[in-house]
């Protein structure tokens, strides 16, 4: 693992001063909510984008996660900054994007961003959860409610090991 020593996909290198051992399934839920959920702004878009945009933020950072989603709204011709700031543009955008397309289209972007990265070893892994997590968004659309949109995929990685 990239991260060395890892319980509940939370890694040292991540947190180095977390005791990783030790640490609880409830602890691993607060740093997703607020570390990842909440910084990348998932809180604030549709159920079924926030799951892949969440995913995207705990597997390649939260200001990475903003720059897939301002790519994948430019492609809807919404001309955004693509800084990875997800702030007031980027939020608008999405109230008006197409959002079957959108979801689409962030997948499309995250796959790429997997394919220039150096590090080929987990290629296949990434392209595999970039796919299973958009299917899983689909698949579960009228099941995922706003207020379960997080529990629902933090539940689905624990699961799959992603």
């Amino acid at each position: 693992c990239q991260g060395g020593e890892t319980k509940y996909g939370i890694s040292k290198k991540a947190y180095p001063n977390l005791d990783i051992k030790n640490l609880t399934l409830q602890q691993a839920k607060q740093i997703y909510y607020n570390d990842y959920w909440l910084k990348s702004k998932a809180d604030k878009m549709p159920p079924r984008l926030a799951l892949i945009h969440f995913d995207t933020a705990v597997n390649a950072g939260v200001r990475t996660a903003g720059k897939l989603l301002q790519r994948a709204l430019n492609r809807q011709g919404f001309n955004l900054t693509v800084d990875g700031i997800v702030g007031p543009k980027t939020l608008d955008a999405i109230k008006k994007a197409d959002l079957d397309r959108l979801l689409a289209d962030y997948t499309i972007e995250r796959s790429k961003y997997y394919l220039r990265t150096k590090n080929k070893r987990y290629l296949r892994g990434w392209l595999n959860r970039s796919i299973s997590v958009y299917e899983f968004a689909s698949r579960y659309t009228a099941v995922v409610l706003a207020g379960l949109a997080f529990g629902l995929l933090f539940g689905y990685i624990l699961k799959k090991g992603v």
